[in-house]
């Protein structure tokens, strides 16, 4: 069973080239593939409103984000069964692909085109839906007969990126419209300008992936990253606050930002070790750039 671990996430991937999903608005309506949503390549508008509402443009920009979110974990999972990785990697990719979409089929409960369009998943969103979770019991399956079960312990850091994850791709904004989702910057044309929302994730797993034996500077690295990213989600959630609209993401995704870096920081204090300050420095710098070129 494991030599056909890599293909659940080949079909998943190639479901991109499918209808993912039709969007009716008005009068108006677009079908979109994953890979017109993925590429930001916004389907021709149909319908007696088409000259006035470029509703194919709204649909990209509103679903993009999670669907290169859904790609690039289904490709990490279908890389990772082909390499030979350990099979909890293609488990988690697979699960969090699977969660990026239903977050953008579902995400018009917090007041996104669902609450003014109807949208239909057509047959590329199910089936990438279908195949991903398909991959990641396969891979589970297989983990938990064939390999040594991961340990949960240390638990903090498994919490941590759960928390980052969720926090990442959950759409949840009390904004009357649009729904806001940190995975919406994801933009494969303009890949830049979601640097810095990416930049937490990627050192909360990177974290998660190294937790029995933390390398000394990818804790300082990831500690300097996340302290920059904690700071301004502060000052984001003070703004968002006093406007009413704080809601679940940005709050898991604070929690999930501040656990991942005091674990970083208090496993290096426990090993009685010097932080390696060049590499500390080193995350400060790169999450600063990330916000200066990227929105926030």
């Amino acid at each position: 069973m494991r030599r056909l671990t890599w293909l659940p996430f080949a079909v998943a991937l190639l479901a991109f080239l499918l209808p993912f999903a039709t969007v009716s608005c008005g009068g108006s309506r677009v079908e979109a593939s994953g890979a017109e949503l993925v590429l930001r390549s916004p389907p021709e508008t149909e319908g007696s409103r088409a000259a006035t509402i470029d509703l194919g443009e709204l649909v990209v920009a509103y679903g993009g984000g999670l669907a290169t979110a859904a790609f690039l974990a289904f490709a990490v999972g279908l890389v990772g069964a082909v390499r030979g990785w350990t099979l909890g990697w293609a488990a988690l990719a697979g699960l969090v692909g699977v969660a990026a979409l239903v977050f953008l089929k579902t995400r018009g409960g917090g007041g996104g085109p669902e609450g003014v369009a109807e949208v239909d998943a057509r047959l590329g969103g199910v089936l990438a839906v279908i195949a991903g979770a398909a991959g990641a019991a396969v891979a589970g399956a297989v983990l938990l007969r064939e390999e040594r079960r991961p340990p949960l312990r240390p638990l903090t850091p498994v919490v941590a990126a759960g928390l980052l994850l969720f926090g990442y791709l959950y759409p949840s904004d009390r904004a009357p419209l649009p729904s806001f989702a940190y995975a919406d910057s994801l933009d494969v044309r303009h890949p830049w300008e979601g640097v810095f929302w990416l930049l937490p994730v990627l050192a909360g797993i990177l974290l998660l992936a190294r937790r029995e034996a933390l390398p000394r500077r990818l804790a300082a690295f990831s500690v300097g990253v996340l302290a920059v990213v904690a700071v301004h989600l502060v000052d984001q959630l003070r703004e968002l606050w006093e406007d009413d609209q704080v809601g679940l993401a940005p709050v898991a995704f604070l929690a999930g930002t501040v656990t991942a870096g005091v674990w970083a920081a208090a496993t290096e204090w426990r090993g009685l070790r010097r932080p390696a300050a060049l590499w500390l420095a080193l995350g400060v710098v790169t999450a600063l750039v990330a916000l200066v070129v990227g929105p926030s």
